[in-house]
C-alpha cells in the first residue's frame, strides 16, 4: 500500500489549528472541511504507526461527515490492523459506495479480501483497479491478483497476472520475486534464475529471496554461487527463518 508521506501531519495539525476555513464558510461547508482535515490527521498518524490517535480522528472525521469516503477508507485500514475485520470490510464497503472506482481503495479492500481468505471476490476487485484509466500503477494490482490465485492455487492464471505486471513494470520486486519462486516451483531453474537476477538488480536482497537464490544454484549444481548466498543470509539475516532452514539443511 503506497500512502502520501508522513510529513503531512505538520502541515496539517497546523491547518488544523489555524482552522484553514474561511471566515464566510459555515454549516455543511464547514463540516466537510473539518472532516477533511480530521481524516488527513488520521492517515498522517496512521502512517507512524499510531494507531489509536489514527481512529480519534477519523473518528472525528466521519462525526463531522460519516460518508466521506477517504475517513471511510482510512478507518478501514486501521481497523484491519488491529484486527477488526468486520468493522473494517464495513468502511471499506461505505468508502466504495462513495467512490466506487477509487483505484487505490479498490487495490486495498482487494488486499483485505485476499488476507481473508475471499480470493474471486479480491481478484475482481484487482482487475477493477488495473483498468481504471488513471490508475498510475496497475501493475501493482495484477502483482496483488497474482497472490490470490497462487493461494486458489492457480498457477496458470497467476503466472499471467504476473507477466502482466512486468510488461507494466520490468523492475516490480514483488513480481520478480514471485514469478522467480513460481518458476522454481515448476522445477525451470534456469527462469527461476533469470527472474531472481532480476530482482536484485531492482531491489534489496531479502531472507527469502537469499534462499531460493541458494536453492535454486542448488539445483543448478552450481555450489559456488549457492555458498555466496548462504553466506549472504547467514551474515545479513542471522535471525530469519530461512537462515534457521538454512542452517537445518547442513545439520543432515
Amino acid at each position: 500500500m503506497t500512502w502520501r508521506a508522513a510529513g503531512l501531519l505538520g502541515m496539517v495539525l497546523a491547518c488544523a489549528l489555524t482552522g484553514c476555513v474561511g471566515p464566510a464558510a459555515t454549516g455543511k461547508s464547514s463540516g466537510r472541511g473539518a472532516a477533511e482535515i480530521n481524516a488527513e490527521l488520521g492517515l498522517a498518524y496512521m502512517q507512524q504507526g499510531d494507531y489509536e490517535h489514527a481512529l480519534e480522528k477519523l473518528k472525528h472525521a466521519l462525526s463531522f461527515d460519516p460518508q466521506l469516503a477517504s475517513a471511510n477508507h482510512y478507518i478501514a485500514e486501521v481497523y484491519q490492523q488491529i484486527g477488526e475485520t468486520k468493522t473494517a470490510e464495513t468502511h471499506y464497503r461505505k468508502a466504495l459506495s462513495a467512490t466506487p472506482v477509487d483505484p487505490m481503495l479498490l487495490n486495498n479492500f482487494g488486499v483485505f479480501l485476499c488476507r481473508q481468505k475471499r480470493l474471486d471476490e479480491a481478484q475482481t476487485l484487482f482487475m477493477t483497479a488495473a483498468k481504471q484509466p488513471f490508475y498510475k500503477t496497475p501493475e501493482v494490482a495484477y502483482s496483488n491478483a497474482a497472490l490470490c490465485a497462487l493461494q486458489q492455487p492457480d498457477e496458470t492464471k497467476a503466472e499471467e497476472y504476473l507477466r502482466t505486471a512486468l510488461r507494466l513494470n520490468p523492475r516490480l520486486p514483488a513480481a520478480l520475486y514471485e514469478m522467480a519462486a513460481l518458476k522454481f516451483k515448476q522445477q525451470d531453474y534456469l527462469s527461476a534464475r533469470a527472474f531472481l537476477q532480476r530482482y536484485f538488480n531492482a531491489a534489496r536482497a531479502s531472507p527469502q529471496s537469499l534462499w531460493l537464490g541458494v536453492r535454486v544454484e542448488k539445483q543448478l549444481g552450481d555450489e559456488a554461487n549457492a555458498a555466496k548466498y548462504a553466506m549472504r543470509l547467514k551474515e545479513d539475516f542471522p535471525l530469519a527463518a530461512e537462515t534457521e532452514l538454512l542452517q537445518g539443511q547442513k545439520g543432515r
